[in-house]
């Protein structure tokens, strides 16, 4: 196989950058001139430096995300720099489905490489890579190729193919009680830090 990196779509953090910041800039705007007069201003400014932190480091995870062809397999950098190399071997199968969004109104190409058990091993979803790289990276693999004809859910899929989801996919309520807990754990402990900071009462 021909060496070859592939990077997200540099569109996508563009976008994601705008609506940001169209979204918390009013927000802050308003909650700094209610709480300046006669409020805690201080606790507007730790969630903005907060924010600001996460949103800094989501932007290098996304720039430090990367897929590349090797001449014995694939190679991945995951979001949370995690490397996962596939060795070519080990590639048994291709699937390519057009997905619905969560909300069902929009759909995405997606690109799952599978291993000889139809369990995923690497997956390009649209929303983040470009469809010319899926392209490419199809192309470089001799071996079996789905196309899947109609576009299909995340349950339709899962039920033909129960290789190629996430757990987190294959079970949403365990994910959003997960979430729950941690908000709730996040929430309370910033509560405590503050009160012990006397930034709120006590």
């Amino acid at each position: 196989m021909t060496p070859r990196k592939f990077e997200p779509d540099r569109a996508l953090f563009r976008q994601g950058f705008i609506a940001t910041a169209a979204f918390a800039t009013p927000v802050f705007v308003a909650l700094y001139a209610i709480t300046i007069p006669n409020g805690p201003w201080q606790v507007v400014v730790i969630t903005q430096v907060l924010a600001t932190v996460v949103v800094t480091v989501f932007t290098g995870l996304f720039f430090h995300t990367a897929i590349w062809i090797e001449p014995d397999g694939l190679r991945e950098r995951g979001f949370f720099g995690r490397v996962h190399t596939v060795a070519l071997s080990d590639i048994g199968s291709v699937v390519i489905a057009e997905t619905y969004t969560g909300g069902g109104t929009e759909s995405h190409q997606q690109l799952f490489v599978c291993d000889h058990d139809g369990k995923q091993v690497l997956r390009m979803r649209g929303q983040f890579w470009s469809a010319e790289d899926v392209k490419i990276l199809v192309a470089s693999l001799d071996v079996p190729k789905t196309m899947v004809d109609e576009t299909v859910s995340r349950s339709e899929l899962q039920r033909d193919y129960p290789g190629l989801l996430y757990w987190f996919e294959r079970h949403p309520i365990l994910l959003a009680l997960i979430l729950t807990a941690g908000t709730a754990v996040f929430g309370a402990v910033l509560l405590v830090v503050l009160r012990a900071l006397r930034v709120l009462p006590g």
